[in-house]
């Protein structure tokens, strides 16, 4: 797997699995302060760094070629299970887009109560509307014209970023979407009093819980519920002793 910042940095430079071959065991070269070696590594002839000038600003030091510490970073860059694996990362694939919209969808759908079919597939859609709906937001500017950015912390890196910020949201869909169901509702003939007619894919139709076996009725729940609370025998004896 790709673990580090700087690998993600060198996926997102590279099209093809050769140009990515090139850069990165170029990465061996840089460390040391090469930044042009003879021979390329890959056939896209990539025989130098792709970074611009160095600046005299630098302060962190070198590798000394065949270090240990060199020596390592070789054994990581080389690594063939590593490489094997380059051909999924070529496009700087990241979930966290699908992790925003699922976010999303937990405000409209909370995991903290149930919902009928209908009402969670209708309030998806809810949810999908708002992503589409903002999806081309622009980014909020400050007075002197700079970028307006936003700080988070992510608790499983332990580190700080920052983020663009985005215009308020505006929900110009929700007035239209109103005026739709209002429409609806009163060309409607039979009214909501009538039986409900579950849809074909509707999974209650195969069963009405998700329970592999039937309920039993309520009352003998209960019942069974109290004479486990009276009866000692089917109670746990706890011992406080040390």
């Amino acid at each position: 797997m790709i673990h580090d910042v700087n690998d993600i940095n060198v996926v997102s430079v590279s099209d093809t699995y050769e140009t990515f071959i090139g850069i990165w065991f170029g990465l061996l070269h840089h460390v040391t302060d090469e930044h042009e070696w003879i021979l390329s590594y890959s056939d896209n002839g990539i025989n130098a760094c792709q970074h611009g000038p160095l600046t005299e600003e630098r302060t962190k030091g070198w590798l000394k070629k065949d270090s240990p510490a060199h020596i390592a970073l070789r054994h990581v860059v080389m690594d063939k299970r590593r490489l094997n694996q380059i051909h999924y990362y070529l496009n700087c694939r990241s979930t966290a887009e699908l992790e925003n919209f699922q976010n999303l969808i937990l405000v409209y759908a909370s995991k903290r109560y149930s919902y009928g079919p209908p009402t969670y597939r209708a309030r998806n859609r809810l949810a999908a509307l708002d992503h589409n709906g903002h999806l081309e937001r622009e980014t909020k500017i400050n007075k002197d014209g700079s970028v307006r950015y936003q700080r988070s912390f992510n608790k499983k890196s332990g580190i700080w970023s920052v983020h663009e910020l985005k215009e308020d949201k505006t929900y110009n869909y929700i007035q239209s979407l109103v005026e739709k169901i209002v429409r609806r509702r009163l060309d409607d003939e039979e009214g909501m009093s009538g039986n409900v007619v579950l849809e074909a894919d509707d999974p209650r139709r195969i069963s009405k819980t998700l329970a592999r076996i039937p309920p039993p009725p309520t009352a003998q729940l209960v019942k069974e519920r109290k004479s486990r609370f009276e009866d000692p025998d089917k109670t746990l004896d706890y011992s406080w002793d040390s």
